[in-house]
């Protein structure tokens, strides 16, 4: 009876880790080759992207997709709004994380050289 329990319990808790949603990309087109993109090749992507305000920070949670090009051209050191352009300030900035698909090991390397190179496209693909 013991080990039936064990075994039920493990069905479960199996199910549930399944169940769980996978890494979702943000571009279903390679961005280096224009192929489909592969699911099972994703390259994590993350930029601390600074703001002047509240307002700057909202229009960009709501639509990364639009300022695509900014992010690919802004630098990490930078201390302007991606948004305004006017000053960044250090409490008004969010981590910006991304899944980009790539259709290959090949291209997956080559935008992990040069991730910045290749965010944009990702995300214009994307809308």
């Amino acid at each position: 009876m013991k080990s039936l329990f064990t075994l039920i319990a493990a069905l479960f808790l199996g199910a549930g880790v399944a169940s769980a949603d996978p890494v979702k990309p943000v571009n279903k087109l390679c961005p280096v080759s224009g192929k489909d993109g592969d699911p099972a090749v994703i390259v994590k992507y993350a930029k601390k992207i600074g703001f002047c305000c509240d307002k700057c920070k909202g229009k960009f949670e709501k639509d990364p997709a639009a300022f695509a090009e900014k992010i690919a051209e802004y630098k990490a050191d930078s201390n302007k709004c991606l948004v305004s352009g006017e000053d960044a300030d250090a409490e008004k900035s969010l981590e910006y994380k991304a899944n980009i698909s790539a259709c290959c090991d090949k291209c997956e390397a080559k935008i992990k050289a040069e991730p910045d190179k290749f965010i944009a496209k990702a995300l214009k693909k994307a809308s």
